[in-house]
């Protein structure tokens, strides 16, 4: 499926053939950065972390079993349908009508152009006009100010924060359905 089009980009549905862009992403440390989740340092580490990926990819993301899935994928390509990044939806509570987003642009050549805060946009308003979510947030650590003002940017509003492993201070923001 299609979520949107413009000249520039297109959202699409994940399949099979985004793994190995995701995985790329997943274990990017540039990309990452922001995250306290280790990245792979051995070869050892990193087949290890494929194979998880590998089974999390299957299991959870494009199990053709629709209630089995725990992450929605919206894949965002360039005109030439070359994937660049994504956003995606899960932690999903059916009770509480509400999701955790993410959002990586991968490919760094089309960092600082505006298209996350339009995939961001455009995945939202899909969200909130065909599914029962009435409310999206995210987590991200408060030195990830790219991303605060992105979402800020997004009107999403800070609610919370929290601290992790006496560590990692993360900043809680929510957007809410109108």
């Amino acid at each position: 499926m299609i979520y949107y089009k413009d000249d520039e980009i297109k959202i699409r549905d994940v399949s099979s053939d985004d793994i190995n862009y995701l995985f790329m992403w997943n274990i990017d440390k540039e990309l990452n950065k922001y995250d306290p989740k280790p990245i792979p340092k051995s070869p050892q580490e990193l087949l290890e972390e494929c194979k998880v990926f590998c089974k999390k990819f299957e299991t959870e993301i494009i199990n053709q079993d629709f209630i089995k899935r725990k992450y929605k994928y919206f894949i965002i390509t360039n005109h030439n349908d070359y994937p660049i990044g994504f956003v995606n939806l899960f932690s999903i509570d059916k009770i509480k009508k509400q999701g955790e987003m993410g959002v990586i642009i991968g490919d760094k050549r089309y960092f600082k152009k505006g298209i996350a805060y339009k995939s961001i946009k455009n995945v939202i308003e899909y969200i909130f006009n065909n599914t029962d979510n009435e409310k999206v947030y995210i987590e991200t650590s408060e030195f990830n100010i790219p991303a605060l003002k992105l979402f800020e940017k997004l009107d999403f509003k800070r609610v919370d924060e929290y601290i992790e492993d006496d560590k990692f201070k993360f900043i809680v923001m929510e957007k809410v359905k109108s």
